[in-house]
């Protein structure tokens, strides 16, 4: 890729994958998280 060896290649590409997936997995996991909390009593 333009090159750059394979390794930073696959960081520069690799890492804003990841980011993107986790970020997408992440909002899936927790759209019901405000749901459960009002379902429950916070004790502090």
């Amino acid at each position: 890729m333009l090159g750059l060896p394979s390794a930073t290649a696959w960081v520069v590409i690799g890492f804003p994958v990841f980011w993107l997936v986790y970020t997408i997995i992440f909002l899936i996991v927790s759209r019901g998280w405000k749901k459960e909390a009002g379902d429950k009593e916070v004790e502090e």
